[in-house]
C-alpha cells in the first residue's frame, strides 16, 4: 500500500488469516496497522498484491455484500444523539441486551447527546463493542479498541472482545500486551511475523 507522495510502502503485508481466528496485528505508530484494516474494509487499494477472501479477490466482490459480513469498531467511534440501545441496534432486530451486558453497558435507555456526549471515552467505546458484536457479523475488525483507555476499563472492553469474539474472525489493530494476549496469533507490521 502506497500513499501519494511518499516513496516509501505505507504497508507490505503477507498473511493467511483463517476463519475464526483472532490476530493482533502489531508494530510501532506508522507500522500500517490501521491501513491494513481500512484495505480489509475496500476503503483502500493496494498498489500492487491482491486481497482475497476465501480465494476470491476482495477487488471483485460487491462492497456492500461485503461490508455486510463486517463488523468494525474504529478507534474513536461515532454515536448518535439517541439512546444506548439505538446506537447498538442502529434500527436492526433484536434485543441488544446480551451484547450490551457483555460489554459492560446495561443502561440501553440512557439517551446521549451528540457524538455520545454524557458518556466518557471509554464507555463510547464499550458501546461500539456491543455495536459490533450485536450486527452478529462473522469477522470483526477492531482499531486499537482500547487505546486511551485506564485500566479498568481497557479490561472490561478487552473481556467483552474475548467472550463476544467466540466463533468469529476478529483482526485487531493492537498496542497493549494484554489485548495482544487474546490472539490466537500476532502478525507484526515491523517485519516478523509471530
Amino acid at each position: 500500500m502506497r500513499f501519494p507522495g511518499r516513496d516509501s510502502p505505507a504497508l507490505r503485508l503477507d498473511a493467511v488469516i483463517r476463519p475464526g481466528e483472532v490476530v493482533a496485528l502489531t508494530g510501532p505508530s506508522g507500522s500500517g496497522k490501521s491501513t491494513a484494516l481500512h484495505v480489509l474494509l475496500g476503503f483502500a487499494t493496494p498498489a500492487s498484491g491482491r486481497v482475497t477472501i476465501g480465494g476470491i479477490p476482495l477487488a471483485d466482490l460487491d462492497p456492500e455484500a461485503w461490508r455486510a459480513r463486517l463488523a468494525w469498531v474504529p478507534q474513536r467511534p461515532y454515536l448518535f444523539a439517541t439512546t444506548i440501545r439505538d446506537n447498538i441496534t442502529l434500527g436492526a432486530p433484536g434485543d441488544p441486551s446480551a451484547a450490551a451486558i457483555l460489554a459492560g453497558t446495561e443502561d440501553l435507555e440512557l439517551r446521549l447527546g451528540d457524538e455520545g456526549t454524557g458518556l466518557s471515552a471509554g464507555q463510547r467505546q464499550r458501546v461500539a463493542v456491543a455495536r459490533a458484536f450485536f450486527r452478529d457479523a462473522p469477522i470483526v475488525l477492531l482499531d486499537e479498541p482500547t487505546a486511551n483507555l485506564d485500566a479498568v476499563t481497557a479490561g472490561a472492553v478487552m473481556g467483552a472482545i474475548r467472550r463476544l469474539g467466540s466463533g468469529r474472525t476478529v483482526i485487531m489493530a493492537a498496542h497493549r500486551p494484554e489485548l495482544i494476549a487474546l490472539a490466537d496469533r500476532e502478525i507484526s507490521l515491523s517485519g516478523v511475523a509471530v
